[in-house]
């Protein structure tokens, strides 16, 4: 359990240093978000919860319905997404289409591995 936790910790560091940098690089325009922050929202959650399944498929807690709890905690992602971010999403002004396409990119770059290593743990059980 230990080495597929530095493994998580490892690659999601690789890709929030990598894919954070070459974003603001590539974004001409000054943006109206803290775009650091929403890789950071996102490289913490995904981080966590892919150390928690690791956790919870080594203890055999809630063996069964860990393809359930996954689905609960992308619902909680979203939320707390929200909540955290609530001045970006609900905000006075809008967002124009391409900072609301730049703020799916993280999410979308963060999904994609966190669910390729939950399809491993689930596959293994």
């Amino acid at each position: 359990m230990l080495k597929s936790i530095i493994n998580y910790i490892v690659v999601f560091s690789i890709l929030f240093i990598f894919s954070k940098y070459t974003h603001l690089y590539l974004v001409e325009d000054e943006i109206s978000f803290p775009l650091g922050k929403v890789y950071l929202y996102h490289y913490l959650f995904s981080l966590g919860i892919c150390i928690l399944f690791a956790y919870l498929a080594s203890a055999e807690i809630l063996k069964q319905q860990l393809g359930f709890v996954y689905l609960g905690t992308l619902f909680l992602k979203i939320i707390f997404f929200v909540i955290i971010f609530e001045e970006l999403v609900f905000g006075a002004t809008p967002l124009p289409r391409i900072e609301r396409f730049y703020m799916l990119v993280p999410l979308a770059l963060f999904l994609t591995v966190e669910v390729l290593f939950i399809s491993k743990i689930l596959k293994r059980l």
